[in-house]
């Protein structure tokens, strides 16, 4: 039953005088429309498709929680949210190595598992099903006896005995077989427990148990209450800070394969083409093509490149890898209106050929300083074929 209250809303039906509550269709809310409404904008639970129950009920919580928010001055004082009623901490112990840890771990519902092994009428049961194998057998087609299946019976606390047992674990803190043990921090106005009763067959298909957990009507959970630190323990000192690993040593630069199969395909050898996309730093095809009819002449076109690391990678006469320059080929590019220092970048960037040293000049005279400095090495540059 929901009554809205507020401003404008109807008042609950009164009750009849010595009688109990009737039915009252315009205060109720519709399943449907329960559903409808908390599963709005959820994928799965806007669906009609058959839900998981726990989930279901956190995702219930978690929205009534959001329109409490953002209601609370409705609630009034004192009134409790309805996620803190069956809100609980846990406390998890772990002794190691003779010292202990201690862990909070908060909760709203306690999933617990089904021992079959400790069904209290065992006997009858695999009486039962002995039964059933035989009738089976003589006579499959036969339809069940009407009288009920004989199932399991796990006591309810059987069930949380095992969830509150010692837990072996086989590595904790870098200590072998350490013991585990769960209690409760805290304890809930109201207990949620979900029994776990599906389970993953063999042949890994989901089936539901057949098992009958009855649940007392009182419950006292004292007996499982944590007290955390105890007097002459010690605690287990935190997992060390594991050191930072060593930055990876920067990778040698490799040639870019589009440009290299573009360089190959113009009928460049794949040495060359690489040496070019290197020596361009990868820039673009057409930076590549232009330094290659720049240095296909020099003696190392062609090898394979050098080892990461050594000088000269970046290719042919790149970054002053060429032979040193004649003074014969300065004074002759200096006769043609060049400094000493731009005829020997010049050398330098084509290998030592005049020739193709005066072509090289002529063609970066816009921004000639440059091209020079990366030939001669100043700059830490390639080839100088890219500044064209």
């Amino acid at each position: 039953r929901y009554n809205p209250g507020g401003d404008g809303a109807p008042p609950p039906p009164p009750v009849p005088e010595g009688g109990e509550e009737g039915p009252a269709p315009e205060a109720a809310v519709a399943p449907r429309m329960l559903i409808s409404l908390v599963g709005k904008g959820h994928s799965e639970f806007s669906s009609s498709r058959q839900q998981d129950a726990a989930e279901y009920l956190a995702h219930l919580v978690e929205a009534i929680g959001r329109a409490e928010r953002a209601r609370g001055g409705r609630l009034g004082d004192g009134v409790a949210a309805l996620g803190e009623l069956s809100s609980f901490a846990l406390e998890e112990r772990v002794e190691a190595a003779g010292q202990v840890a201690y862990k909070r771990v908060p909760g709203s519902a306690l999933s617990l598992q089904i021992p079959l092994e400790l069904a209290s009428n065992a006997a009858e049961v695999a009486a039962h099903e002995a039964k059933e194998d035989k009738r089976q057998k003589l006579d499959p087609a036969a339809a069940p006896p009407p009288d009920d299946p004989v199932v399991p019976l796990v006591s309810f606390e059987a069930c949380l005995s095992r969830y509150l047992a010692v837990e072996t674990l086989e590595n904790f803190r870098g200590h072998a077989g350490a013991a585990k043990t769960t209690r409760f921090a805290t304890f809930p106005r109201v207990l949620v427990v979900q029994l776990s009763r599906y389970y993953t067959d063999a042949d890994w298909t989901a089936k539901k148990m057949a098992v009958a957990v009855p649940v007392p009507e009182t419950l006292s959970l004292e007996a499982f209450r944590g007290g955390g630190l105890q007097p002459g323990e010690s605690p287990l000192p935190d997992e060390p800070n594991e050191p930072a690993p060593a930055p990876a040593p920067a990778a040698s630069p490799q040639p870019d394969e589009a440009i290299v199969a573009q360089l190959v395909s113009m009928g460049f050898s794949e040495n060359g083409a690489r040496r070019a996309a290197l020596a361009v730093s990868n820039s673009s095809p057409e930076a590549a093509t232009e330094w290659v009819f720049a240095h296909m002449e020099d003696a190392d076109f062609n090898d394979p490149l050098p080892p990461p690391g050594s000088s000269g990678q970046a290719g042919g006469g790149g970054g002053g890898g060429g032979p040193e320059a004649s003074p014969e080929a300065i004074e002759m590019l200096s006769a043609m209106g060049f400094t000493e220092r731009q005829a020997r970048g010049a050398l330098a960037a084509t290998g030592g050929a005049v020739e193709r040293a005066a072509d090289w000049l002529f063609s970066r005279t816009d921004d000639l300083e440059s091209a020079v400095a990366a030939a001669l090495g100043e700059g830490g540059g390639g080839g100088g074929g890219g500044g064209a």
